[in-house]
């Protein structure tokens, strides 16, 4: 199967080279381009693109901007975001949008096909979903007919009933938030589930059962992490689920944030030592790996925790912001090679991760306000 994959920055040697330096036909995909944000709107609208890739600077339609209104035409869509060290900050705030990825400039190619195959795979997973939800109605529905059980049973293959649970069940991450969330994490999630339920009308039948497969997959959740059912069973208030009000989405809304902070509560780590634990690895895992374009978003899912969780973390444990500290890294590593080897700067540039020599060379002018040659050539001056 081919995707369809939208390449966007207003920068046409980085747009070439995000074009030209992966086999994406060799891949899978069907590679569009725009260099600003409404001809790539344009492209969404008229090809029925499954990939974004854009930039956040943008004449004409910001980055923003773009992934806004291409959500109302898709609500499929997988986005990645890609940015310069000045908006990187600013760019992760854009999870609102429904942002897939971030990558943080420069970064290699290799990169960033791992996270479009990433973005394919998790497109993949939500048609077999469907797929496989078309057919749990299926047998639901042979069920009832073999059976001859009273239609009072039909609202559980209703046409609207299953697309809205799904839709539900699509939209919010319970394993991210439950294994890598905050607490606000959580109660945003419920708040989002209770709007999702005051859009469409669902009497108090159809509300009990979504009600129970959130609860239900939630546990599953929690023992995928080899909890016992003994410390689940523990969290569940059973008397109030049986005493629940379903007429009442305020009651149903109070119910899930106790029921989800409580599990959170479960197996959240304790804070102090743990919190510099996390991230004194984190440090060692950026100083082996910092040439390879890590993300924040890539540290969240190997430390279990939600990206703004571990940003905040991050600046709490070490005084500065995640990006900034990539940054020092690797300018540190830069002057050192710059002194201390006869490497050219374009060698240097891919010790670094950097795809060319120009890109690196404008990258530490901006942060030592020199060049790398003149930097070299005055080392006992700077």
């Amino acid at each position: 199967m081919e995707f369809k994959l939208l390449l966007v920055d207003d920068e046409k040697p980085i747009r070439k080279k995000l074009i030209n330096n992966t086999d994406w036909a060799g891949e899978g995909y069907q590679i569009f381009a725009a260099a600003n944000g409404r001809e790539a709107l344009d492209i969404i609208k008229e090809k029925g693109i499954d990939i974004l890739v854009t930039d956040i600077q943008m004449p004409k339609l910001s980055g923003m901007n773009l992934i806004e209104e291409a959500r109302k035409n898709s609500s499929h869509l997988k986005v990645i975001v890609i940015s310069g060290f000045a908006e990187f900050e600013y760019a992760q705030k854009s999870i609102r949008f429904g942002v897939n990825d971030y990558l943080l400039k420069p970064f290699r190619s290799k990169k960033l096909l791992e996270v479009v195959n990433k973005a394919r795979d998790e497109l993949i997973k939500e048609k077999n979903d469907e797929q496989r939800l078309a057919v749990l109605r299926g047998e639901i529905s042979s069920y009832i007919n073999d059976h001859k059980l009273n239609t009072i049973y039909n609202w559980l293959i209703d046409d609207q009933f299953f697309q809205h649970q799904s839709l539900i069940m699509d939209r919010i991450d319970l394993n991210a938030v439950l294994k890598r969330g905050s607490r606000d994490d959580i109660l945003k999630t419920v708040n989002k589930i209770i709007e999702e339920l005051k859009s469409v009308k669902l009497n108090k039948e159809k509300l009990y059962v979504v009600l129970n497969n959130l609860i239900l997959e939630s546990f599953k959740i929690i023992k995928d992490l080899d909890y016992e059912a003994e410390d689940l069973m523990e969290i569940i208030n059973k008397k109030r689920i049986e005493a629940l009000d379903y007429n009442d989405l305020k009651e149903i809304e109070i119910l899930l944030k106790e029921f989800l902070l409580r599990l959170h509560d479960l197996i959240s780590f304790s804070p102090g030592e743990k919190n510099a634990e996390i991230i004194s690895e984190m440090k060692e895992y950026i100083a082996a790996n910092y040439q390879d374009g890590i993300t924040l978003s890539e540290m969240a899912r190997k430390f279990n925790l939600s990206t703004g969780h571990l940003s905040n973390l991050f600046h709490e444990e070490t005084g500065e912001s995640f990006s900034d500290y990539l940054n020092m890294i690797r300018l540190n590593k830069a002057k050192e090679l710059l002194k201390t080897t006869d490497d050219k700067i374009y060698q240097i540039a891919d010790q670094l991760g950097f795809n060319d020599a120009y890109y690196f060379s404008s990258w530490f002018k901006k942060l030592v306000g020199a060049s790398p040659t003149t930097y070299r050539d005055n080392i006992n001056l700077l």
